[in-house]
């Protein structure tokens, strides 16, 4: 799965990032690496190769800015893409684990200032500019917070990929899960991502 989805999951992603804000994003860099440093590209490198060995063990990570928890089975690669809206840039910050037969991954963003203050309008819009087939979706919370569940198939040449979403509205922040599986079913691995996602 490695590489094969990877164009068209970020197109998703930054499609659906700001949708419901009431203004029109578009990327606007290409996307740059926020952990640089020698370590964490060795821990990724470590990560990989684990999880290219079979290893399913999940391990907490704690996002470097302070906002969120998730459990991974390995070390998700931290990205950084900058995204205009209506002039204003906007930071996305992504860390995303990519296996054999997964993918796992957290994405989230600041509000635009002057967006729809409505969470329930921010998570309707979110849902209808996903440029997907949408097969399923739920109201969902976490804590205070409303979200979106969304199950939704996107082609890629003569495959179809299956992606489970989370959206979430919570404060100023928009935070995105996305999980997919070799086989398009959802497994007990994409729950236990799902499931241990906590604000901080």
């Amino acid at each position: 799965m490695k590489k094969r989805i990877y164009s068209i999951l970020l197109a998703c992603l930054l499609i659906a990032a700001l949708a419901g804000c009431g203004k029109k994003a578009e990327a606007v860099a290409t996307e740059t690496t926020v952990a640089q440093s020698q370590e964490i590209t060795q821990e990724s490198k470590a990560a990989e190769a684990s999880t290219e060995a079979g290893a399913d063990a999940f391990a907490t990570f704690e996002d470097p800015n302070g906002l969120f928890t998730a459990s991974y089975p390995g070390t998700p690669k931290e990205m950084k893409q900058s995204v205009s809206s209506e002039g204003t840039a906007i930071d996305l910050y992504s860390y995303m684990l990519e296996q054999e037969d997964a993918l796992y991954n957290v994405m989230y963003s600041a509000i635009p200032e002057g967006a729809a203050a409505d969470p329930s309008a921010m998570l309707e819009g979110a849902v209808g500019n996903i440029p997907y087939t949408i097969e399923d979706t739920k109201d969902i919370t976490l804590g205070e917070y409303q979200g979106k569940e969304l199950k939704y198939s996107a082609p890629l040449g003569s495959d179809t990929i299956v992606f489970y979403h989370r959206v979430y509205i919570a404060g100023d922040h928009i935070y995105q899960l996305q999980a997919v599986s070799e086989s398009g079913e959802r497994t007990p691995e994409i729950d236990t991502f799902f499931n241990s996602f906590t604000l901080k």
